[in-house]
C-alpha cells in the first residue's frame, strides 16, 4: 500500500511534492480503480451559499455521506468512498468556504451541520428505509459532532476521525492565522508548494498529488488554492466547545484516530474516551499520523466497514 522511497530521495515532510516537479507519482491499482469509478457532482443551495457535492452509488441504497478536513475539499476521499458504493450511496460535500462551494461572510457549525444535511437530502440519502452514516475526519469531525447533536436522529450512527476533543477552558476561541490566497504562475509551483497541515510525513505520494491537484483553481496570472483565504478570521468562535455537545448526540458516535497521530496522542485519546458516551468500540490505526485517510486508506476502509456492519 506504501511507496517505498530511499532516504536521498525521501520528500520533505513539509513539501512533500517538491522534487516531483509537478509530474505525477506511480499509484498502485486499488487506487486507479478508485478514481475510475463513475460519480456525479452536484450543486444545492444551502442559506444564500452554493454547495458542491460529490455521490457514487444509485439512489435506494442505504447512504453514507463523508466530511473532509479544514482547508480541504470532497477529493480527500475519491479513493475511500468507491469500496462503499457496492452497498451504499456515498455523498461527499465542499464545506463552504472550501473546494468548489462558495465563499460566505461568516462560517460556524450550524451553518456546517446544515449544509451536511440539506446534502443527504438532495442526493436522496433518506430513501432507504436504512438511515444514512456520517463520517468526518479533522475539523470535519467537529461539522459531524455539531450534526450529531442537532439532527442525530435522522442517522443511523456517525464516526469522527482524528478529531480533538478537549475540555471547554482548552477548547480554541481564537481563529488561527489566514492561509493561502497567493497566486503562483504555474502549475508545477503551487504543487510544489502543497503541505499537509498539521505538517508530518506521509510515503502515499499518489494520494497526496491527487488530493494537491484538486485543492487549486486557475486563475488570472496563474494559480491557487481553492479554499477562502479568510476561513478561519471569517470561523465564528463563540459557539459550543466541542466537549459541551457530547451529551447532546441523537446518534451513536464512535471515534477513529491515527495510533502515532500529534493530536490525539494516548492521554487525550484516554481522555476523549472516556468523556464520549459509552457504547461504540473506539479504534486506533496502527501506522497512522492525524491524516488517517492518507497514511493508511486501506485500514481506515476496514475499520469502517466493521462500524458499519456493512459486511463487505
Amino acid at each position: 500500500m506504501k511507496n517505498k522511497t530511499n532516504k536521498k530521495n525521501k520528500p520533505s515532510p513539509e513539501l512533500p511534492l517538491a522534487k516531483l516537479d509537478g509530474k505525477k507519482p506511480s499509484s498502485p491499482v486499488w487506487f486507479k480503480t478508485c478514481l475510475d469509478t463513475p460519480f456525479e457532482d452536484t450543486d444545492v443551495k444551502v442559506l444564500g451559499a452554493n454547495i458542491r457535492y460529490r455521490v457514487w452509488g444509485n439512489k435506494g441504497k442505504p447512504g453514507l455521506i463523508l466530511v473532509h478536513g479544514g482547508v480541504a475539499h470532497k477529493g480527500w476521499w475519491d479513493f475511500i468512498a468507491p469500496f462503499f458504493t457496492p452497498h451504499y450511496r456515498v455523498v461527499a460535500l465542499d464545506l463552504s468556504g472550501m473546494g468548489q462551494s462558495s465563499w460566505r461572510e461568516f462560517y460556524d457549525m450550524p451553518t456546517y451541520a446544515a449544509e451536511v444535511l440539506t446534502c443527504a437530502e438532495d442526493a436522496g440519502l433518506f430513501e432507504s428505509k436504512t438511515k444514512p452514516w456520517l463520517v468526518g475526519h479533522s475539523f470535519g469531525g467537529f461539522v459531524t459532532m455539531a450534526f450529531a447533536a442537532a439532527y442525530g436522529e435522522r442517522f443511523q450512527g456517525a464516526v469522527v476521525i482524528d478529531s480533538p476533543v478537549r475540555t471547554a477552558d482548552k477548547q480554541r476561541r481564537s481563529p488561527p492565522p489566514s492561509r493561502g490566497g497567493k497566486v503562483y504562475d504555474t502549475l508545477e509551483q503551487a504543487l510544489a508548494r502543497f503541505r499537509l497541515l498539521p505538517s508530518q510525513p506521509c510515503e502515499n505520494l499518489f494520494v497526496i498529488d491527487h488530493i494537491a491537484r484538486n485543492s487549486l483553481k486557475q486563475v488570472e496570472g496563474g494559480w491557487t488554492w481553492c479554499f477562502d483565504p479568510q476561513l478561519w478570521p471569517k470561523m465564528r468562535y463563540d459557539m459550543k466547545a466541542a466537549i459541551e455537545v457530547v451529551n447532546q448526540f441523537q446518534c451513536p458516535v464512535t471515534l477513529i484516530r491515527g495510533e502515532q497521530s500529534s493530536l490525539l496522542e494516548d492521554e487525550m485519546w484516554a481522555f476523549v474516551k472516556q468523556v464520549f458516551p459509552k457504547g461504540p468500540s473506539h479504534i486506533s490505526i496502527p501506522e497512522a499520523k492525524h491524516h488517517v485517510l492518507l497514511d493508511q486508506p486501506l485500514a481506515l476502509v476496514s475499520a469502517l466497514r466493521v462500524i458499519l456492519g456493512s459486511g463487505i
